[in-house]
């Protein structure tokens, strides 16, 4: 084997060595001839990723901030497909929403309201502002516009502030004037008001008959060829019923005042009647306002005065009034309208008909940040719809809906975009919702408690003295519960007669009936197994309630409490469950076992007087526990 020298050149193969000759023979004009290759083909590749890049951004900058999607007709985005605008572009929601709302086949003169508005015209065009074309207006309602109106009206405060300035006393004054409108009253105490009778009541009359119509719809009207539900709907006349309602509170009251008992008992349903009516208009505006109206008629204190109190034939009239009332609208007919007036108003953002700087300048005052940008970036509103209804779908099942804080649309994705502006259009109608649901149940439970103090008028009125808070056997020991006692003045004669009203409440037979639901003893806002209540009356010395004996209504003042909300539910026949005076007499929500409710803020009372309302939790602890034993000279609240 051959071995290197040491410092001697590596040998190479013969065909190298070859190899390297011939290169060193080669011509040198052949060898510049052909130069070494370049890297076009990176060049190539590397242009043609960046184009693909350029064109992929200029697809995602027209796509999400350039392009405006158009709003297709179809039931995830528009939820109805029909009917349509004559230029079959749009959903027509006016006409879906009367086809909703109002009654089917009724004519013109089927409608309550145009009494109204024959009698005294527009009536909600009382402040001068244009309103729809007065043409469509009248011709909904089948009227002459030319007819002139025989009636005017005129709301309590406005009259005595007119009174006041012209017997220069200030607006304080005026106001005091018309708190005192609030309990009986005579013209021998206000001659100030005759001339207010004298004008307002062929009104009220007129509207007695009117809400006694089988329909009593408001008209909605098309201020223009694209205006929206939510600017066009009966808001005026809405506004008109809460001056009708004051109205016949006034009179109601005046009526109590001289004794004219039936005739208080008509303005009250027809407050209870209007309330129901203006709830039926569909909306969540009407239904809360409706819902205020109710509450006031619930609390008319029929039998307030001391001079003249209603008889048992009375009392049952009002009772039996009151249960034959319209039905309010059921929370799926208040949804369906909500979804047509929001899906209505999307509609009109996404043809350009609302604008959406306005909408955005609106939110500002809830933190929302905008700016132009945000104003000119493109929302897809088929994204937006389909959300929105998923909120109403969310609300349809009666759960709440959470929706984030959003506080500003800066992305440049036009999928979030659209969502967060859904989530905050949202924000408009949740709360609300969720509030109109609280007002029912609180009205409910407020209705409850008025029918449940009327029944112990009708025991008092056959018995003599108030139910005792229990019935005991010869012994002394105790029987039943208050609440039992008061099944057959609450229609509940059947459950009445299976009860075994001489044994115990906790007998083998009796025990049978502990989980038994009476309706008006459940508030609406208490979750409440079956057979509980949250009802009670308070039981001392000082109150209308000591155990067995029943007391007699003579010793306490019109304005006594008899019952009230509690924090504890109790099962409804338990006799010794009611409260003490000394936990009562704490106040509203200050003892987990005293006053409260499930109610925000207080707590729902019904008198002695015939009426019930909502008390707050603040209010005066004395002026609350002279409710509560009797010695209360007005129900102020």
């Amino acid at each position: 084997m051959n071995q290197d020298k040491p410092g001697a050149e590596p040998l190479q193969d013969d065909q190298s060595a070859a190899s390297d000759r011939g290169d060193a023979t080669k011509d040198p004009k052949e060898a510049m001839a052909s130069p070494p290759r370049k890297p076009f083909g990176c060049l190539a590749l590397s242009a043609t990723c960046f184009g693909m890049l350029l064109l992929l951004l200029a697809v995602f900058v027209y796509t999400n901030l350039i392009r405006q999607p158009q709003l297709k007709i179809s039931k995830a985005t528009t939820y109805i497909t029909e009917p349509l605008t004559e230029e079959g572009t749009r959903v027509d929601y006016f006409a879906a929403f009367e086809d909703e709302f109002y009654e089917s086949g009724m004519k013109p003169e089927d409608n309550g309201y145009r009494l109204m508005v024959a009698a005294l015209g527009d009536i909600a065009d009382n402040d001068g502002q244009d309103r729809a074309p007065a043409a469509q207006y009248y011709q909904k309602l089948g009227l002459d516009p030319e007819v002139a109106p025989t009636m005017s009206y005129i709301e309590p405060y406005e009259f005595l502030d007119q009174y006041a300035s012209a017997e220069g006393l200030d607006e304080e004054q005026a106001w005091e004037l018309y708190d005192q409108l609030s309990q009986p009253w005579t013209l021998d105490e206000f001659p100030m008001m005759e001339p207010w009778l004298e004008q307002n009541g062929p009104v009220l009359d007129l509207l007695a008959e009117a809400v006694r119509y089988p329909a009593f719809r408001f008209p909605v009207l098309r201020d223009s060829d694209n205006a929206t539900l939510h600017n066009s709907h009966s808001f005026d006349e809405i506004h008109t019923a809460r001056s009708f309602a004051r109205m016949l509170q006034a009179r109601a009251y005046y009526r109590i005042g001289t004794g004219e008992i039936d005739g208080a008992i008509d303005d009250v349903i027809s407050c209870a009647r209007l309330g129901r009516h203006t709830a039926s208009q569909g909306t969540m505006v009407s239904c809360l306002v409706g819902i205020a109206l109710e509450g006031v008629a619930g609390s008319v204190a029929i039998a307030a005065s001391q001079d003249a109190q209603p008889s048992t034939e009375q009392i049952q009239r009002l009772i039996d009034e009151l249960d034959a009332l319209p039905p309010r609208p059921t929370t799926a007919q208040m949804l369906l309208a909500e979804r047509y007036v929001a899906l209505d108003y999307l509609q009109s953002l996404a043809h350009g008909d609302e604008s959406l700087a306005e909408l955005f300048s609106n939110w500002e005052h809830r933190g929302f940040q905008s700016n132009i940008a945000v104003v000119k970036s493109p929302i897809d509103w088929n994204i937006v719809t389909q959300r929105v209804n998923e909120h109403f779908d969310v609300l349809a099942t009666g759960q709440a809906l959470q929706l984030p804080d959003i506080k500003s649309l800066s992305t440049p994705i036009i999928g979030e975009r659209s969502r967060r502006f859904a989530d905050m259009f949202g924000t408009q109608y949740v709360p609300g919702f969720q509030a109109s649901a609280e007002a029912e149940h609180r009205l409910e439970c407020m209705k409850n408690l008025q029918r449940i103090s009327l029944a112990m008028l009708l025991y008092e009125r056959e018995y003599g003295t108030l139910p005792p808070a229990y019935s005991v056997d010869a012994a002394g020991k105790p029987l039943h519960s208050w609440r039992v006692l008061l099944l057959p003045y609450l229609g509940e004669q059947k459950l009445w007669s299976k009860l075994r009203l001489d044994e115990s409440w906790d007998s083998e037979h009796n025990r049978q009936f502990h989980d038994v639901v009476v309706s008006r003893y459940q508030c609406p806002s208490a979750e409440l197994p079956p057979g509980q209540t949250t009802y009670s009356v308070v039981v001392g010395e000082d109150t209308a309630f000591h155990r067995s004996e029943g007391k007699a209504l003579d010793d306490f003042g019109a304005h006594l409490a008899l019952v009230v909300e509690r924090e504890q539910a109790v099962c409804w026949m338990d006799p010794m469950s009611e409260l003490p005076q000394s936990i009562a007499f704490e106040g509203i929500n200050r003892n987990n076992a005293g006053l409260g409710s499930l109610h925000l803020g207080g707590l729902n009372i019904g008198f002695r007087d015939g009426g019930a309302t909502f008390i707050s939790e603040t209010y005066e602890l004395s002026k609350l526990q002279g409710w509560l034993d009797g010695t209360a000279e007005t129900r102020d609240w």
